[in-house]
């Protein structure tokens, strides 16, 4: 009887109606302590995980020896120690591809919201000052996606179907990724390739959608923000360590960044003394933070732990499990 341990809670299953099969038995764990993980992993086949929490460590890696795969929930792992799973031949998988509409449309709202002044206009309607906001963006205008010059920094499965709704509206897009797509996807998403530092400075809106690692980590940061027009919005739905926030907050506080829309935090959740949570009245206006909801649906769910699940089956049936991410294609032999 497969033994599977879950750091998704039960209740997950029952919103999503994802049957746990048959026979199986699933232990669903609260306790994110290395001690505590390693301990409910003593016997068990397969363990389940969240992308986010908890971080599963080189030490869980090395004492989990009955764990035939790691299997994550979400389409990020950077909080799975890849190299440790990898010195022991333990496949780590993740479910891609299942939530990239969800954040596609987060990111064309943040935008819509950032450019249209949507939280100053609700605060000041709310406020009673109907008449004072709505001639200040009558005096001032107001921009929209139509005409406005978009850049993207990266063009995986969000980047492109974010350039294809921007594209759609009539925003002009380019985008900056270490792995150049076709001339033929290019023409079909109407997107321009340019370089990194080209791509900061001739757009209007920088959105990142790419993956953490060590290339990827404060990727941008003061140099990059000054490189951007002032006024410029960036929209982060990726990992908040992509962005170095101290200077964001800085950039935010002078007015150079003219907006921006962070979903993901660094730590998190942040710390009450975080910089982009202490910042001036006009700062605080430009800025619009959420908590990691980017690609959080009932349905974007679903899919996700049902994509986990049919993997975790397959391996359980003797089959190679699919989404591998650290290049062990096989399912180890359990040690227990």
């Amino acid at each position: 009887m497969p033994k599977v341990v879950s750091y998704l809670p039960q209740e997950q299953f029952i919103k999503s109606d994802i049957k746990i099969p048959p026979g199986w038995e699933f232990i669903f764990e609260k306790e994110h302590g290395e001690k505590e993980i390693i301990e409910a992993c003593r016997g068990a086949d397969f363990l389940l995980v969240p992308a986010a929490n908890p971080p599963i460590t080189a030490r869980i890696i090395q004492n989990i020896p009955s764990v035939c795969l790691l299997q994550g929930f979400g389409a990020g792992f950077d909080k799975i120690d890849l190299d440790a799973a990898r010195k022991v031949n333990l496949p780590v998988a993740n479910t891609p591809g299942q939530n990239s509409t969800t954040v596609a449309e987060f990111t064309i709202g943040m935008l819509v919201a950032l450019q249209r002044k949507i939280l100053i206009s609700n605060r000041e309607v709310k406020a009673g000052r109907y008449t004072n906001i709505e001639r200040e963006f009558i005096k001032t205008g107001l921009k929209e996606i139509r005409g406005t010059y978009i850049g993207l920094v990266g063009l995986g499965t969000i980047g492109r179907l974010v350039a294809g709704l921007a594209a759609f509206m009539g925003a002009k897009v380019s985008y900056y990724d270490p792995y150049r797509v076709d001339k033929s996807i290019e023409e079909e998403l109407k997107v321009t390739y340019c370089s990194f530092e080209e791509l900061l400075k001739n757009n209007e809106v920088i959105s990142l959608h790419l993956l953490l690692n060590k290339d990827t980590r404060n990727l941008i940061s003061r140099n990059e923000l000054a490189l951007m027009p002032p006024g410029a919005l960036l929209i982060n739905t990726a990992r908040g360590e992509i962005v170095d926030q101290a200077a964001l907050a800085e950039a935010l506080e002078s007015g150079h960044i003219g907006g921006a829309a962070i979903d993901h935090f660094f730590p998190d959740p942040p710390p009450a003394d975080h910089p982009l949570l202490n910042l001036s009245e006009a700062a605080n206006d430009r800025l619009i933070v959420t908590s990691h909801i980017a690609g959080v649906t009932a349905g974007s769910f679903a899919r996700m732990l049902r994509l986990a699940v049919e993997n975790i089956q397959r391996v359980a049936a003797g089959e190679n499990p699919r989404y591998v991410v650290n290049g062990i294609t096989r399912a180890r032999l359990s040690k227990s």
